[in-house]
């Protein structure tokens, strides 16, 4: 089964048939498939690199009115499918906002909050529904190994590019290579603080997408907690999160610096210059805590490679712009 097939079971019948003919239609386009969006009386949408409305018999449409339209009960079957039936287990992810099914995919909820004393409780009720599909690309990352390592150890590293641009699949794919000691001086212990469950795509606490024989990893927890979880009781080499930028992440980077453990980690920024910009993440561009920063783009695509900096000269040392390829 693909990536993208894994999801249609948990969409309501008349959402996955057509679907299902879109994916017959157009098997190129599904092949690029990177989002599935359900909003309440809209069109059905997809993402294939541009987006695309999609009609009741599953083609691409050329005008909005021939597009199917999603009822505000598909959203809701949708939703109560991705829980097992029950609402109350999605209890915490209607506060957070996202569901992360099994695969690693993610599935962002909007609609009306309940909030109390300007504090926001959760979705009360869900109007749209993005889901976004997890691909696994192995040896994406092989490129970028000599790099990112220095007398046989992972150099601390910082991936950032704009949203939907692999930085998941990318830190995926360079867990993986340091955890089985491919393309590396030699294999390392790593932890994974997967918070959000979309790096190592796990079901019932076993994770689904290769993420390497030598990781472990903590599921659903948030990073502080699960970063001295793993450093008390796992022995890491290095430590893998996803998605800094609070502030609490970056003190949490430095405790991790004090204990002589190195670090991987994905940040939103544009480029080096955005991320010397903003205020949660320019402490660890400044004082050169960070010592490699791999910037992705989406400019050819998906995971097309900008470059490698030096996180203390700040000097470039290797300038690409071209779309990372899985490896066989």
């Amino acid at each position: 089964m693909g990536f993208a097939e894994q999801v249609l079971p948990f969409l309501v019948p008349r959402i996955r048939w057509v679907l299902e003919q879109f994916r017959r239609a157009a098997p190129e386009k599904w092949a690029k498939l990177e989002e599935i969006r359900l909003r309440a009386e809209q069109p059905l949408e997809v993402e294939v690199g541009r987006s695309l409305l999609v009609t009741p018999d599953g083609v691409p449409a050329s005008r909005p009115e021939q597009a199917l339209k999603v009822e505000a009960a598909d959203v809701l079957r949708t939703v109560q499918l991705m829980g097992g039936n029950s609402l109350y287990t999605l209890e915490e992810e209607l506060k957070e906002g996202f569901i992360t099914l099994a695969g690693g995919h993610r599935v962002g909820l909007a609609g009306e909050c309940l909030v109390d004393r300007g504090t926001l409780l959760r979705l009360k009720r869900v109007t749209s529904i993005n889901i976004r599909i997890a691909r696994q690309l192995k040896g994406i990352g092989r490129p970028l190994l000599p790099f990112l390592t220095r007398d046989g150890r992972p150099l601390r590293t910082m991936i950032i590019s704009p949203p939907q641009a692999g930085k998941t699949t990318l830190l995926r794919d360079l867990i993986r290579s340091f955890s089985n000691g491919e393309a590396v001086p030699a294999p390392v212990k790593v932890g994974l603080v997967d918070e959000r469950g979309e790096v190592a795509g796990s079901f019932r606490g076993v994770p689904q997408l290769d993420v390497g024989m030598r990781t472990d990893v903590l599921t659903g927890c948030p990073k502080r907690e699960g970063v001295f979880l793993l450093l008390r009781s796992m022995g890491p080499q290095l430590i893998a999160t996803d998605e800094i930028g609070r502030p609490g992440d970056l003190d949490l980077i430095e405790e991790i610096l004090n204990t002589g453990v190195g670090f991987i980690t994905t940040a939103h920024a544009w480029d080096t210059k955005d991320l010397a910009l903003r205020p949660s993440l320019r402490r660890l561009w400044s004082r050169g805590l960070v010592e490699r920063v791999v910037v992705l783009s989406r400019r050819l695509g998906p995971g097309t490679l900008e470059g490698v900096w030096d996180g203390r000269t700040k000097e470039a040392l290797m300038l690409q712009g071209q779309r990372l390829e899985a490896k066989a």
